[in-house]
């Protein structure tokens, strides 16, 4: 039988395996309108709009970025 393996550390690079370094927490926007409507409605355009908080980690050994939900 085969052994099963183990998940990937949360620590480690999911690409490389290497270890990984958190840059912070930042906000992203999601929602809104784009395009014409923002030109048409201005600053009414973006009621819909809200703020996503995520954790940003960067891997220094291939340079890949992962986003997660922050941690309490």
């Amino acid at each position: 039988m085969t052994q099963p393996t183990p998940p990937p550390s949360l620590d480690a690079c999911l690409r490389c395996g290497g270890p990984i370094q958190s840059m912070g927490i930042d906000e992203f926007r999601v929602g809104g309108t784009t395009g014409g409507w923002k030109l048409l409605f201005g600053e009414w355009a973006e009621l819909g709009e809200g703020m996503l908080r995520l954790e940003v980690f960067a891997c220094p050994r291939c340079g890949k970025v992962e986003l997660r939900v922050p941690r309490p």
